[in-house]
């Protein structure tokens, strides 16, 4: 095999593992991911073209078929071709809730792999593969919660996609 080959092969394979990670994208993190040109998907699947970033939170997308203009938030968009799930775990720490953009005084403390504290409370949960959680006893036993990015829990009370209540772990 020549050099020429060997380079061809590398490069290949270079090509192939960008595709596979882009192919498990998950929602962006910051709008410094909203590349003008880029392709992406919003969170009910619709597609189109990055046009720019507009204020400090919002993206323009010219969208697949009407070719209109709609703006979104950075955090409703993922790479095209790829998951808008999070590849993230729920990790030990605090975790400050907000509800509407507004810190709720309400903190949750993940405190082992599958166990929690809150509001006085502890309890365990299950994250499913579908990224679902389901707590076990304790104060958010009543909550619907998924696992967002970041990592991130979504709440809410009636079981929809739209959570209200987000609880972020704390950097420090």
């Amino acid at each position: 095999m020549t050099k020429r080959h060997v380079f061809a092969l590398l490069l290949a394979g270079i090509v192939f593992a960008g595709g596979v990670s882009s192919a498990n994208a998950e929602a962006f993190k910051s709008p410094s991911q909203c590349v003008p040109g880029m392709r992406v998907t919003d969170s009910l699947g619709k597609s189109g073209r990055i046009k720019g970033v507009r204020e400090t939170t919002m993206c323009d997308v010219i969208m697949d078929g009407t070719g209109k203009i709609g703006p979104y938030l950075f955090w409703m968009l993922h790479p095209a071709g790829g998951s808008k799930e999070t590849n993230d775990k729920l990790v030990p720490g605090k975790y400050e809730c907000f509800g509407n953009g507004r810190y709720t005084f309400m903190d949750m403390y993940i405190t082992g792999p599958n166990s929690y504290s809150s509001a006085g409370t502890r309890g365990t949960f299950t994250v499913y593969p579908s990224r679902k959680i389901v707590f076990h006893g304790g104060s958010l036993a009543h909550y619907y919660a998924h696992l967002l990015a970041g990592p991130a829990i979504g709440l809410n009370t009636n079981g929809d996609s739209f959570y209200a209540t987000t609880c972020e772990l704390k950097k420090r």
